[in-house]
């Protein structure tokens, strides 16, 4: 298996619909997910190789075993020929940024405090033992044993450079920054998900069948728009040649916004071999978990609720929840799957 990382470059905003209604009354606003679900980006890249390639969507949808055997990757409509890790972002000079692990603690700077300063990360262990008798969702909740502050957050939500994880392992303090712009590779650092993109409210009207604006019919959605020198980082794992050019556009999200991609290399996650924590870089369901995962320790932010619409049934799919990238587990080495990465 080999990864290719792409680096995605927007040209405007993006808008990833979540699980939010759009009847008119039901919902004042429909808030964008963001990152997006690997799924989506999925999509994208499928649709990128199908109009590289020629291969119009009705010829393939017609016959996709024969469009499979020329270009495996593409797989058959309900099975990718490949798997996504992440997303991820890349910030500054090519600069690889993480999901900071959700069993990280810290004293984090806020508005009125000054940031740039080098703080200590804790990181949390499983309460097994105790007295307390503390019970919760999971085997052993994590817990932050003994914080150095009252006021420790967890980080689950923030980005970190991958240095920053060998700074943490060592117990060493890392750089909390906001101006992600000036990051290079080699540097440690974490970063709040503001650093790295900012929320944007569009009004728009609703249309008829007849492309007629409907009276009364306003609604407003939530965009996102990348800052300046950061950009959406897909990893494509397959074990078959990947059929895109190095460079070249994709459509992205709803109204398939353009984005620019290339291919990245030289990229290297911070992997632990000999760890006993495995993270996750993409949203895992809930329903998927093995069954050695569901019976370990875990630390996560809240969860995902997706659902969306099913072409093929013409229906919706059902509501599903998604532990978010970030989640960490607690096993030996040999129990923890692949696609997770050690730290």
């Amino acid at each position: 298996m080999q990864t290719i990382w792409l680096a995605i470059d927007p040209i405007d905003t993006l808008f990833f619909r979540g699980a939010e209604s759009m009847v008119a009354g039901e919902n004042h606003e429909v808030d964008s997910l963001f990152p997006p679900m690997p799924a989506t980006i999925i999509g994208a890249i499928r649709t990128a190789i199908l109009g590289q390639n020629g291969i119009a969507p009705v010829d393939y949808l017609k016959n996709p075993e024969s469009w499979r055997d020329r270009f495996p990757c593409l797989g058959l409509p309900e099975a990718p020929g490949f798997e996504l890790s992440g997303p991820l972002f890349v910030a500054g000079d090519d600069c690889l940024l993480l999901p900071a692990p959700s069993h990280w603690f810290a004293d984090t700077p806020e508005e009125k405090k000054k940031w740039e300063e080098k703080i200590l990360v804790q990181a949390g262990r499983p309460l097994t033992g105790s007295p307390l008798g503390l019970t919760g969702s999971t085997v052993a909740p994590v817990w932050l044993h003994t914080p150095i502050k009252a006021a420790m957050k967890p980080l689950a939500g923030w980005w970190a450079t991958a240095e920053a994880f060998t700074l943490v392992r060592q117990g060493q303090k890392v750089r909390f920054t906001r101006e992600q712009g000036d990051l290079h590779s080699g540097e440690a650092a974490i970063l709040p998900a503001s650093a790295l993109f900012v929320r944007e409210e569009r009004v728009g009207i609703a249309l008829t069948a007849e492309r007629i604006a409907k009276e009364g019919h306003l609604y407003s959605t939530v965009h996102v728009r990348l800052r300046e020198r950061v950009r959406i980082l897909a990893g494509v794992v397959s074990e078959y040649p990947f059929p895109l050019s190095s460079e070249g556009i994709l459509q992205l999200g709803g109204e398939q916004r353009i984005c620019r991609y290339k291919v990245l290399s030289g990229l290297k996650l911070p992997e632990e071999k000999s760890g006993s924590i495995g993270m996750t870089l993409s949203p895992l369901a809930v329903s998927d978990l093995p069954n050695n995962l569901s019976k370990v320790p875990r630390a996560s932010g809240k969860l995902l609720r997706i659902g969306g619409w099913d072409m093929a049934r013409g229906f919706h799919k059902p509501m599903t929840a998604w532990l978010p990238a970030g989640t960490v587990f607690f096993a030996d080495n040999n129990e923890l799957p692949m696609q997770l990465l050690m730290i």
